[in-house]
């Protein structure tokens, strides 16, 4: 029976996402991916290169998807907040692995750049991101960050007022605030 590389290198990456998000690069095994992956090990070498070359795709794989089902809509930046908020609700492995990239290997992955150029442009050309006064860069910032806040913070935090934060009604308040944040953030500065 004729193996499918591409279907092994998906497993792989799958396999991989859930570790490096979980562990990190420094606590995660390639032996625990290969068994996730029903692979061989030697064929993520064959794939990747290395540990570090796997975390590098596995992080790229991430944000990748996450800039594609989340797309920054300029003139609804509340919605994009929320939408992003949705998005890491449903896989929470994307904000960690970000997080353990910040931690272990700033400056892997894909090319930062190339991800944040064309929102950072659309905010320079959106009518809430010229309205809000804000330079660009900070205003996807700012934005992103609010969607991603709930997810960065520690889980005492999360529950500091006695509520359970996994509640579907503490989860839609949550939501509704970010909006509301948002919303304030790119009203234009003199109130109109």
């Amino acid at each position: 029976m004729a193996r499918d590389a591409s279907a092994t290198r998906a497993r792989i990456l799958d396999a991989a996402v859930a570790e490096f998000s979980a562990f990190g690069l420094a606590g995660a095994r390639i032996d625990r991916i290969a068994e996730a992956a029903e692979a061989n090990k030697r064929l993520i070498y064959v794939h990747f290169g290395s540990k570090d070359g796997l975390f590098d795709a596995a992080l790229d794989h991430v944000l990748s998807a996450m800039v594609e089902a989340v797309p920054l809509t300029e003139d609804d930046l509340p919605g994009y907040a929320a939408r992003m908020y949705d998005y890491l609700l449903v896989r929470p492995e994307a904000a960690r692995i970000t997080g353990w990239r910040k931690l272990e290997r700033p400056g892997s992955g894909p090319d930062d750049g190339a991800l944040f150029s064309p929102k950072v442009a659309g905010m320079a050309r959106g009518a809430q991101g010229s309205a809000s006064g804000f330079d660009p860069v900070d205003l996807v910032v700012f934005v992103t960050s609010l969607g991603a806040a709930w997810f960065n913070v520690p889980d005492g935090l999360l529950r500091a007022d006695g509520r359970d934060p996994s509640d579907p009604e503490r989860i839609a308040a949550h939501r509704a605030a970010i909006v509301e944040a948002v919303r304030r953030l790119v009203a234009p500065p003199d109130g109109g």
